[in-house]
């Protein structure tokens, strides 16, 4: 899988139960429901990884690790949280160990560099589109690294504040506070047309 190959749509007729549903019978040996469940998730969770590390075989090798990992791990799974959220969380641990081991991670502002940018979903990204993007990895680089995955993570990947809170255990106020703190930075960093021209 490549990042820039089309990406296959998750498969969520039930959504966020049939997710919690599928990963109980997971957890008791069903192997057809994980591999449901992998099906739906995986092009998500190659994203993620993808936009931190920026290399096609190490995005693959640590997505399979992070599926590896949550198949160990699913007797534990809560049914209670998110399951996309559970596998967040194991994606960004799994980023954190690959850089420990000597890995390669990139900030977030390189994310901007995907094909798929141009699909924002919210008109706040208005600030973000309007420049050119080596001006907007500038300005990316000069947020905090949370700063930059609540904005990949919203504007990139077309999450609400809610879903994003439980992808990266904050609450939803809080999420939103980094979300404006870090839109008012850009767009006190990228200059407007008007004034360029």
């Amino acid at each position: 899988m490549a990042p820039n190959d089309p990406l296959p749509q998750t498969v969520t007729p039930g959504g966020k139960d049939e997710d919690a549903a599928l990963a109980v019978r997971a957890s008791k040996g069903d192997p057809a429901a994980f591999g449901t469940l992998y099906d739906r998730h995986v092009s998500a969770v190659y994203r993620y990884v993808y936009y931190r590390v920026r290399d096609d075989a190490e995005a693959e090798d640590l997505t399979s690790d992070v599926f590896m990992k949550a198949l160990r791990a699913i007797p534990r799974y809560e049914p209670r949280q998110a399951f996309l959220a559970w596998l967040y969380r194991i994606a960004r641990n799994a980023v954190i160990d690959h850089v420990r081991r000597g890995g390669r991670q990139v900030s977030f502002e390189d994310a901007l560099l995907h094909p798929e940018v141009h699909n924002a979903v919210d008109p706040d990204l208005e600030v973000l589109a309007a420049s050119d993007k080596d001006t907007l990895r500038t300005a990316l680089g000069q947020l905090t690294p949370l700063q930059q995955e609540v904005i990949v993570l919203r504007y990139l990947e077309g999450y609400s504040t809610d879903e994003i809170a439980k992808l990266i255990g904050k609450r939803e106020g809080t999420v939103r506070g980094i979300q404006f703190r870090a839109l008012g930075a850009l767009r006190q960093l990228i200059p407007s047309r008007e004034a360029l021209g």
